[in-house]
């Protein structure tokens, strides 16, 4: 591996998100398929660096199963002697809201390729875009209502649950750490009411895998939402039959309310960009897509996370009178509180003007 950036990327995953030391035994997990989401190259990149850095390396290459319940057992025993592991592979976000094996510390990687992984997306300062992160969280914890919008008619007014209140827990926790930093844990909804513009498709919510997953909806369909509730839908017939119909058979995997939206989050790296055909495999791009801040991302049907994944481009989204994201602009980076986090040099790499081609 001779690129100087690809280099940057790696060791910033290495050394500033996963803390690996010289001695430490890390585990790379990649896929092995006929169409793998992740270049497979990947984990011999990180494993040259590890080298470099004194730190031990192992690869296993394994085909991701349709759940956490088909965790492959090859990558489960050699999870058990690595300190740490890094998922190249949808393994990890099928595992990123449970316990997964072995204590070590596990992060889910979402540079699909090479040029991801030597991109800015990958590598800005790991803790420094921790640090917006942190801060975007604080913010929401103080929040008493958020406001979604959008051109393509979507509003919708939710309130926020806090401590003593009969609603959900704010956010739904990752189990493991992603990287780059590109989204906060979901927020739940919480007496959320409105008019929400379903539009262009539906995919899973990566969770777990399931035949058909991808519904295309070739014109919009409006949802009414009450208490947090899709309880009508206006639009083609024959195309609203088939959502419900999709809705309901994603919700009866877990057995949850098929109409409920369960939570929400926003990408937050403005770096994020996919170059390509979405429509090419909607899965895969939306692997990494959701970190754009030009994605909104609603998690819907079933019990939580829930297993339909509703795609909102270009939303502007308030908290209470504040605009964090503004027309798919992460406004939040230009506040006063991110900027004085950020030394001056950071803050020439971090504006809301940063805006990169995710493909929609």
């Amino acid at each position: 591996m001779n690129s100087k950036a690809l280099q940057t990327g790696a060791r910033n995953l290495l050394l500033n998100c996963a803390g690996a030391a010289p001695g430490e035994r890390v585990l790379l997990v990649g896929e092995q398929s006929a169409a793998p989401f992740f270049d497979p190259r990947l984990c011999g990149d990180l494993a040259e660096v590890c080298a470099q850095l004194d730190i031990e390396a192992k690869i296993v290459l394994a085909e991701p199963g349709p759940n956490a319940e088909h965790f492959p057992p090859v990558v489960i025993r050699a999870m058990q002697s690595a300190d740490i592991t890094l998922f190249f592979s949808r393994l990890g976000d099928q595992v990123r809201f449970l316990q997964s094996p072995g204590a070590g510390r596990k992060i889910m990687c979402y540079t699909l390729t090479r040029e991801h992984l030597a991109s800015p997306f990958a590598g800005i300062d790991y803790q420094l875009m921790q640090r917006v992160h942190d801060c975007l969280v604080a913010r929401l914890e103080g929040t008493e209502t958020i406001a979604f919008e959008a051109g393509n008619g979507t509003s919708m007014l939710a309130e926020m649950p806090h401590d003593g209140d009969d609603g959900p827990a704010l956010l739904t926790d990752f189990s493991l750490d992603l990287f780059p930093v590109m989204i906060f844990p979901p927020v739940n909804f919480y007496r959320l009411n409105g008019q929400l513009v379903l539009e262009h498709f539906v995919t899973s919510s990566s969770t777990r895998a399931y035949a058909d997953s991808v519904l295309i909806l070739d014109t919009p369909v409006v949802a009414r939402i009450e208490d947090s509730r899709m309880v009508d839908f206006t639009g083609d017939g024959a195309l609203v039959r088939r959502l419900r119909a999709q809705l309901e058979r994603a919700a009866a995997i877990t057995g949850g309310d098929p109409y409920r939206l369960n939570s929400w989050h926003t990408g937050i790296n403005p770096y994020t960009f996919f170059d390509g055909d979405p429509y090419a495999d909607l899965e895969r791009w939306g692997t990494v897509a959701f970190g754009s801040p030009r994605y909104t991302h609603i998690h819907a049907a079933g019990r939580d996370p829930g297993d339909i994944s509703i795609q909102l481009f270009d939303a502007s989204i308030r908290f209470d009178d504040q605009f964090i994201w503004n027309r798919g602009r992460f406004d939040f980076l230009d506040s006063a509180e991110v900027r004085a986090l950020l030394a001056p040099n950071e803050r020439k790499l971090l504006t809301a003007s940063i805006q990169l081609d995710i493909g929609v």
